[in-house]
């Protein structure tokens, strides 16, 4: 499975033009029976997959998931017995306080959060547990496409985990408030069209029309629809999704799909 080896390379491929709109019909065909992949760090807390496959007759299909950064995955119930003031760290958004974890494990490596303004950082810790390094754990995530990856993959095999002390057991952390590590079949979002549902309308939409697209043929409606929602159009075909970062996502698909390899 192949991976883009750069974010920038959907922004060359979409601002350079990768096409006109055309659809994949109109383009050479691509070889059976390979996928590849990218990923892209979307509405600033969140880490976009994109899968591009073909089947046995080289026809192409993506698909679409998002995985939760650490300040969900440590979330933590303030009220439960195990957790207090001491081993916990918080934040505020939208005036609701969450809490999560102080101390986590990563790939092996122990961090310590603590609240920086509305969010919270976690470090490297010392011997001690106190903090020792000097960079964001998300950002060594976002860095690349390997660490996205490797991310994407460790969460979804026991790879992250919290702690109620320092030293102590590592709790791995398989599930969400959401049901799951990543967004994908999960509760997140789950009233109207939700995010599944918009997702679903990328994927269809790409399926159907193919991907060669501009930013610039990407608009969303000026006005709600009769369901009270703004939706998304490519050139001249409605895409049914709704969601703020649907650029994003087409980004990401066009970087998977654009290492497939052709006939």
């Amino acid at each position: 499975m192949r991976k883009a080896s750069l974010i920038a390379i959907a922004i060359v491929l979409v601002l350079a033009g990768c096409g006109n709109g055309e659809t994949e019909a109109a383009g050479p065909a691509f070889a059976p029976n390979q996928t590849a992949e990218a990923y892209i760090y979307i509405h600033a807390g969140y880490v976009g997959q994109a899968i591009a496959s073909t089947n046995a007759q080289g026809e192409v299909s993506v698909q679409l998931d998002e995985a939760f950064l650490p300040h969900t995955l440590a979330a933590v119930d303030i009220d439960a017995a195990e957790w207090n003031d001491d081993n916990t760290a918080s934040y505020v958004v939208r005036g609701n306080r969450n809490f999560v974890a102080k101390y986590v494990v990563y790939n092996g490596t122990t961090y310590v959060g603590t609240t920086v303004g509305t969010s919270v950082t976690y470090v490297s810790a010392d011997d001690q547990g106190n903090p020792a390094g000097n960079q964001d754990l998300e950002l060594i995530i976002i860095r690349s496409q390997d660490s996205m990856a490797d991310y994407f993959s460790s969460i979804q095999n026991g790879g992250f985990g919290i702690m109620t002390e320092f030293g102590g057991s590592v709790q791995p952390v398989t599930t969400t408030s959401y049901g799951q590590v990543t967004k994908r079949g999960s509760s997140y979002w789950n009233f109207g069209l939700g995010w599944q549902g918009n997702i679903d309308a990328i994927e269809e939409f790409i399926d159907e029309n193919g991907w060669h697209f501009n930013l610039d043929d990407m608009s969303r409606a000026a006005e709600a629809d009769a369901n009270d929602q703004r939706l998304w159009s490519v050139a001249d075909a409605v895409t049914g999704a709704t969601l703020s970062d649907f650029k994003d996502y087409f980004i990401n698909a066009q970087m998977a799909l654009a290492q497939l390899e052709r006939n």
